[in-house]
């Protein structure tokens, strides 16, 4: 399972395979979110109760096997 993560998408045809539990070239801890969709755009979310006033530290690692023109990811707090 994914959770807390949640993923939605994708976004047009693509191809490859959605994003999944693995346990290969994580940043760290044991397991990690392999996305594997391709020419398409989806997304992982994740939501968390914040209070007004706190200062909160979001912080990912992203990381790509591609040798083409690389990736694109759009980080968004709401």
């Amino acid at each position: 399972s994914l959770s807390p993560w949640v993923r939605t998408g994708p976004y047009g045809s693509c191809g490859g395979y959605v994003a999944r539990i693995c346990n290969y070239n994580c940043r760290s801890g044991s397991y990690c979110a392999c996305d594997g969709s391709n020419s398409c755009a989806d997304r992982l979310s994740q939501q968390f109760t914040a209070a007004a006033g706190q200062v909160y530290i979001v912080s990912f690692w992203l990381s790509t096997d591609s040798l083409g023109a690389g990736i694109t990811a759009t980080v968004t707090l709401s």
